[in-house]
């Protein structure tokens, strides 16, 4: 199995999300259900414990997107990417991710979601549908850079 990659910038947000969900949900949580005894506290505690032996994992075992060769022509894990949508003037920028980091800023895009594996292997000037809830949405491809 391949190892995960994480730029410093995803890195650094993990080790944030750790910290908060250990200092601050979980003592929040163990509080919580000392006094009530609830069923849905025992729930979230056992998700959040759930959560930071992922975010562990990940952190212990990923190997520095910033020591990964780049290739300026082809969209890959960890490039930023300025697209428009069919039809409009708006550009957007994304920067193309884990799953795991997806959900730490709402500009990172895993690269498992429909957007995401649209556009991994794409080529500046191409054009790309995603197939999202809402149908299929093309973009066009604007620029590709690899941020550090």
């Amino acid at each position: 199995m391949e190892r995960p990659k994480l730029s410093e910038s995803a890195r650094r947000s993990l080790e944030g999300r750790l910290r908060k969900l250990e200092e601050e949900r979980v003592p929040l949580l163990e509080r919580e259900l000392v006094e009530s005894d609830d069923q849905l506290i025992q729930v979230a505690l056992r998700a959040t414990t759930r959560e930071i032996a992922v975010v562990r994992h990940a952190l212990a075992t990923a190997t520095p997107l910033e020591d990964e060769p780049f290739d300026p022509a082809v969209i890959e894990l960890g490039d930023t990417v300025t697209v428009r949508r069919s039809g409009s003037r708006e550009r957007e920028r994304f920067t193309l991710v884990g799953e795991l980091e997806a959900r730490l800023d709402e500009t990172w895009i895993s690269v498992g979601s429909p957007l995401g594996s649209a556009l991994l292997g794409s080529r500046t000037g191409e054009s790309v549908e995603a197939k999202t809830p809402g149908g299929v949405v093309t973009y066009e491809v604007l620029a590709i850079a690899r941020l550090s």
